[in-house]
């Protein structure tokens, strides 16, 4: 076991202040623990990417302290300004404390450990901003008009993704299993790095793909993302093994369908993947990254192509129950799913027993989230400019 800091950093991109009443675009990383910085690197990556789909806007990375290394050292040379070093506990209420302190949040994205039982691990499992967070409603009316969060860490879709979209009022996505590092091949795609789920070992030594100019790969977090497994969740917690999604799921329970389809659209222009999609892109632009954001992958057989072709059917037949994910689907709308978790608990605690949880799927039938998740992306197109 790493030593634990309890601290966390405050730094913004490309800068070394922060003017608390700008529109500000927040990045999230929670303490590796076994995955050392790489949640630290696709926050990164992120943050390079919102800077260049929107210069004028500023970008804050609040992160734990990785204390195996000199963090400050190292975020320094990938151009984060250090603002605050606080030697406070990093958990949901030190969190949600510095971000009220910003009054016009464009976006909120959280890379993390996580688990649909207690949230986004913070610093370790026992620091963490779950349901019970205190202090979470004092986030809303923080937010700009077409604002979001996204969930990065493994399961957040069951939950925490549904219970912020109604306390912030704010589109907020979620993944239904387990998601994962995925690293950009030389055949243009990213794939997992476990020994059978990618297709050679030629690995890309330079993004041309996904930014305004080709970047080496040598640089932290430039070929680098977190994505869904395409395989229900298995782990620490138990076996979610009748069903899932491979995809982050928007969440939108107050807001109007209009509205949410719009925020979707938008979001995907941060998205690191085989497109350098812009705001003036065309629809077929459009559809090739929404196809690597919503698709999975396969080194074996051409699942993404499959998926993207029967995507495009769903429109003309308004047959939707394609699913490309392992096993059943989950059945979600834009308010919630027909799933839920369930475990046993420590007898006399209440706490939730590791190994024991199963996921219960709720509905009778062929799901079709996937396929209507795709056409409210492609419904949102036509606000991408507004």
């Amino acid at each position: 076991m790493a030593a634990k800091s309890n601290a966390y950093l405050v730094t913004a991109y490309n800068a070394d202040k922060v003017n608390y009443d700008a529109p500000t675009r927040i990045l999230v990383a929670g303490a590796g623990d076994d995955l050392g910085t790489q949640f630290q690197e696709v926050a990164r990556g992120k943050a390079l990417k919102y800077s260049q789909q929107y210069p004028s806007e500023q970008i804050v990375l609040i992160t734990a302290n990785e204390p195996q290394i000199d963090d400050k050292a190292l975020l320094k040379a990938w151009g984060f300004g250090v603002i605050n070093e606080d030697r406070s506990t990093f958990n949901g209420k030190t969190l949600i404390d510095e971000a009220v302190k910003f009054s016009k949040i464009d976006s909120i994205d959280i890379f993390s450990h996580s688990s649909a039982q207690y949230g986004i691990h913070l610093d370790g499992k026992a620091h963490r901003l779950t349901l019970n967070t205190k202090g979470l409603d004092a986030l809303k009316g923080h937010f700009t008009k077409d604002a979001y969060a996204f969930l990065h860490g493994c399961n957040g879709g069951f939950n925490l993704a549904p219970f912020l979209s109604d306390m912030w009022e704010i589109p907020v996505a979620g993944a239904m299993t387990s998601t994962n590092f995925q690293k950009l091949n030389n055949d243009g795609n990213f794939y997992l790095t476990e020994e059978g789920f990618f297709p050679n070992t030629d690995w890309a030594q330079q993004n041309s793909k996904s930014f305004d100019t080709t970047l080496d790969c040598s640089k932290s977090g430039i070929c680098l993302r977190l994505k869904p497994d395409n395989n229900p969740y298995t782990g620490f917690w138990g076996e979610y093994t009748d069903g899932g999604l491979p995809f982050y799921k928007f969440f939108c329970t107050k807001n109007s369908e209009v509205d949410c389809k719009r925020v979707m659209a938008k979001s995907l222009l941060s998205f690191i993947g085989n497109t350098n999609l812009k705001k003036t892109g065309t629809l077929v632009e459009y559809k090739k990254l929404l196809q690597d954001f919503l698709c999975p992958i396969s080194a074996k057989n051409d699942l993404r192509g499959e998926c993207a072709a029967n995507l495009e059917n769903s429109l003309l037949t308004k047959d939707q129950t394609y699913n490309p994910f392992s096993r059943n689907q989950v059945e979600c709308d834009f308010k919630g799913c027909k799933a839920e978790i369930k475990c046993s608990k420590v007898l006399l605690t209440g706490v939730y027993k590791p190994g024991t949880c199963t996921l219960v799927n709720n509905f009778e039938g062929k799901a079709t989230t996937l396929a209507r998740e795709y056409k409210a992306y492609l419904e949102g197109f036509v606000n991408l400019n507004k």
